[in-house]
């Protein structure tokens, strides 16, 4: 048993190297944005492992069922905010907002129903949602250290984050009917 603890290690992980990522993130110099790739690639992989561990070992805690997804939103919309700060022509106000509060609502969802001991289960796709923006942020945080003039001057970088959104906002229907089904249990 000796994994019991680590997939909550690794959520807590991901909370402590939030702040040195978005530290590196905001001295932009080649050296720092390399860290910060570094960083976020570590975090994004911890994410991955703490659930697959949590499974794996029979290890799903009431602490993990918390921490391991503030731990990935709290990772993530930092990513995204950085990013909306040196490209807010791209990364628009409202697409943070939506990201924001459907990440907020989905929290306050899940909170209640554990704590009303429903059975729940992240769905499949706000796993798909969590793997998309990943890929994204890690196709921003690459431009934007080896070519951010790139991310201004081409459409792909619009057309991925505005469909992040849009999966961002799909993914969080099953939650609400997953609530009105226990709702009227």
């Amino acid at each position: 048993m000796q994994f019991k603890y680590l997939p909550n290690m690794l959520s807590f992980l991901r909370l402590l190297i939030t702040p040195f990522f978005i530290l590196l993130m905001l001295k932009n110099t080649f050296y720092y944005k390399i860290c910060s790739i570094l960083i976020f690639s570590l975090g994004s992989f911890s994410d991955f492992l703490d659930g697959y561990l949590a499974r794996k070992y029979n290890n799903v805690s009431t602490l993990g069922k918390y921490i391991d997804p503030l731990a990935d939103k709290i990772l993530i919309f930092s990513s995204f905010y950085i990013l909306y700060l040196y490209y807010p022509e791209i990364i628009e106000s409202w697409m943070i907002l939506i990201i924001f509060f459907r990440d907020i609502l989905t929290m306050f969802l899940r909170t209640y129903l554990i704590n009303n001991e429903a059975c729940f289960e992240t769905s499949f796709l706000a796993r798909i949602k969590t793997l998309f923006q990943i890929i994204v942020i890690h196709i921003f945080l690459i431009f934007h250290t080896y070519s951010p003039g790139l991310i201004l001057h081409n459409e792909l970088f619009y057309i991925l984050i505005l469909s992040t959104v849009l999966i961002t906002v799909i993914s969080a229907f099953p939650y609400f009917r997953f609530f009105n089904v226990n709702e009227s249990n």
